[in-house]
């Protein structure tokens, strides 16, 4: 007879040993209806514009964060593209509203589209590379459109200040809800699309296939996996996220400069995934709070802010080398967990073999 005990521990392993798992709706549900009510909340105080401004600062920096992390994180590429991709679905959305007439709802769907491109197009050559070249060529794209968007010409490229004046959204029966609100609403819509095909590609067959190649290259390829089709796959997924969020970021700022591509904003992002905790899912949207409130906490330090973020990101990879999100999940599950029960999820197994099994281990 098997021990109920160990057949429930094993429950517990095969439901999450299952590449698909199933969300809890529930909390889900409730972190939704949250977060459409608290904008109207918030703005009902002094505070509260800026507040909902952060948070869709948030909503769009964690869509980027969370792109990079399935780069980065899961599959192991070290790609250093990702800003770059953000910039050129800022660009395209604001030069066809702005050139060409299009509305803003209709050119910041090409965004995505022209950073899927990019990705190919920079993806076909470099992975193909491992290790460092693939640092150095996606380092080196992100150099070259900085130039480009600084140098180029001014009816393109805006020159050093950018592409200033950018249309904004038109909301039309709903502009009496005010840009602000309106604009949380769309980051927030963003945010849970991108989230959520984020989370199925995680916990899907093709994440498991890009934890492989991370893992045991070639071990996913003696299974089958061809590791170009897969790595490209996900390039231009990563990139077609991030496009977005480049695109709806200008239409909401009005602006898009060749600042996006300071070295202190890329660190800014590699920061919110390394801290928060990268190759997990949770990760980069806990390290992109945390940064984006660092950020504004530390203002009044002026230049001391890089300094005291940089102490933070050293702490972090020594104090927790998996970020500090990991660190809090297994804190609170062993915190949730039933004490006394002297079972554990390794040792549970065990429990349920046979008299007659144990009598065939010699000694």
């Amino acid at each position: 007879m098997t021990n109920p005990v160990g057949r429930s521990v094993l429950d517990r392993l095969d439901a999450g040993a299952g590449p698909w798992r199933t969300p809890r709706w529930g909390t889900m549900a409730f972190l939704g209806v949250i977060a459409l009510v608290l904008p109207h909340l918030l703005l009902r105080f002094g505070a509260g514009t800026f507040i909902v401004h952060m948070l869709i600062l948030f909503f769009l920096w964690s869509v980027v964060a969370q792109s990079w992390n399935l780069v980065l994180g899961v599959s192991g590429i070290y790609s250093f593209a990702q800003i770059a991709f953000f910039a050129v679905g800022g660009w395209v959305t604001a030069l066809l509203s702005m050139n060409l007439g299009w509305k803003p709802w209709l050119s910041v769907l090409a965004a995505p589209a022209a950073a899927t491109l990019a990705a190919v197009l920079i993806g076909l050559p470099t992975l193909r590379l491992r290790g460092v070249y693939v640092v150095l060529l996606t380092l080196a794209f992100h150099e070259l459109l900085g130039n480009l968007a600084s140098t180029g010409p001014r009816e393109i490229t805006g020159g050093g200040y950018g592409l200033i004046g950018v249309p904004r959204f038109d909301f039309g029966p709903f502009s009496g809800l005010g840009h602000l609100a309106n604009s949380y609403y769309v980051a927030l819509i963003s945010f849970a699309v991108a989230t959520v095909a984020i989370w199925w590609l995680f916990h899907s067959p093709i994440g498991s296939a890009f934890s492989a190649l991370r893992d045991s290259e070639g071990y996913a390829v003696g299974r089958g996996i061809n590791q170009f089709r897969i790595k490209l796959f996900l390039f231009g997924f990563s990139a077609f996220f991030t496009g977005l969020a480049g695109g709806l970021m200008t239409h909401y700022l009005g602006s898009i400069s060749s600042s996006v591509f300071a070295f202190s904003v890329l660190i800014n992002v590699l920061a919110m995934i390394v801290i928060g905790g990268w190759g997990s899912f949770g990760g980069p949207i806990f390290g992109t709070a945390l940064l984006l409130g660092l950020q504004e906490g530390l203002r009044d330090l002026a230049d001391f802010r890089t300094l005291v973020l940089g102490l933070a990101l050293a702490a972090v990879a020594v104090l927790a080398p998996t970020g500090i999100w990991p660190k809090l999940r297994d804190g609170f599950r062993n915190f949730l967990d039933e004490p006394g029960s002297g079972v554990s999820e390794v040792e549970a197994p065990s429990e349920g073999r046979t008299a007659e099994t144990e009598d065939e281990v010699p000694g």
